[in-house]
C-alpha cells in the first residue's frame, strides 16, 4: 500500500494510469457510473479534488463523509436565514415553516450520513495506524453535533421546546460547568446554537478533511 502522507509522489504515480477520459471510464465502469462521477473530472472540480481517488474508494460507501459535509452546509445556510429572520417568522409564516423544515431535515440527514460514515470507516479499517487520530476527531464532531442538536431543540420556540427547556433546567444543567447556561434564556441558547458550537464543528471538520487529504484514503481490509 502506498501512503500519500509518506510518499506523495509515489501515491500520485500509482494512480496516474487510471482511466480519466469519458470513453475509457465508460468502458471500465459502465455508462451510468461514469456519468455520475464525471463532476470530479471536469473543471473547476478537477482542480479542487485533484482526482487522486483510488478505484477502491469510488463507491457510494465512500461518499458518506461528503454527504455529511453537504448536509452541514445546508444546515449553515438554512440556520443563517432562520437566525436573521427570527422565531416569529419561522413559527408563523409559510416560508418560515418551509425553511425550518429544511433545517430540521438537514439535521436528520447530517446524523444519518455521519453514522454511516463512522460505520464505514470502522468496517473498512480506515482508522488503522496514525489515522486513529482522525477517527477520534470524527467522534468529537458527533458529540458536538449532539449538543448542537439539543440547543437547536431549545431554540425552536414551540411547545415542545419550552417543555424540554423547563425540565432540562432542573436536570441536565445542574451539572457543574453547565449550570452557567439557562435553557429558558433564548438569547443564550441562540448564541450557543448559532455561533459557538457551529464554529467548533466547522473547525473540527476542517481539520478532519485536511488530515484525509494529507494521509490519503486508507485501503480497505
Amino acid at each position: 500500500m502506498i501512503d500519500k502522507a509518506d510518499n506523495p509522489e509515489e501515491y500520485f504515480k500509482a494512480h496516474e494510469g487510471e482511466p480519466f477520459a469519458w470513453k475509457a471510464r465508460k468502458k471500465a465502469r459502465g455508462r451510468w457510473r461514469a456519468l455520475a462521477e464525471s463532476f470530479a473530472y471536469l473543471p473547476p472540480f478537477n482542480r479542487i479534488f485533484g482526482k487522486i481517488t483510488p478505484s477502491y474508494a469510488e463507491s457510494y460507501w465512500y461518499c458518506m463523509g461528503g454527504l455529511t459535509f453537504l448536509s452541514f452546509l445546508f444546515l449553515l445556510v438554512t440556520g443563517l436565514i432562520l437566525a436573521l429572520l427570527g422565531p416569529t417568522w419561522w413559527l408563523k409564516t409559510h416560508d418560515g415553516f418551509v425553511v425550518k423544515s429544511m433545517h430540521y431535515w438537514s439535521a436528520e440527514a447530517f446524523f444519518f450520513f455521519l453514522f454511516l460514515h463512522i460505520i464505514r470507516v470502522w468496517i473498512t479499517g480506515a482508522y488503522r495506524g496514525k489515522r486513529w487520530w482522525n477517527y477520534v476527531i470524527g467522534f468529537l464532531i458527533l458529540f458536538a453535533a449532539l449538543g448542537e442538536n439539543f440547543m437547536g431543540l431549545l431554540a425552536r420556540g414551540d411547545w415542545e421546546s419550552q417543555f424540554v427547556a423547563m425540565h432540562s433546567a432542573g436536570m441536565l444543567f445542574t451539572v457543574p460547568g453547565l449550570s452557567i447556561i439557562s435553557p429558558p434564556d433564548f438569547t443564550v441558547v441562540m448564541l450557543i446554537h448559532v455561533a459557538f458550537v457551529p464554529f467548533i464543528i466547522a473547525l473540527l471538520i476542517g481539520v478532519h478533511v485536511l488530515l484525509v487529504k494529507l494521509q490519503g484514503i486508507a485501503r480497505p481490509l
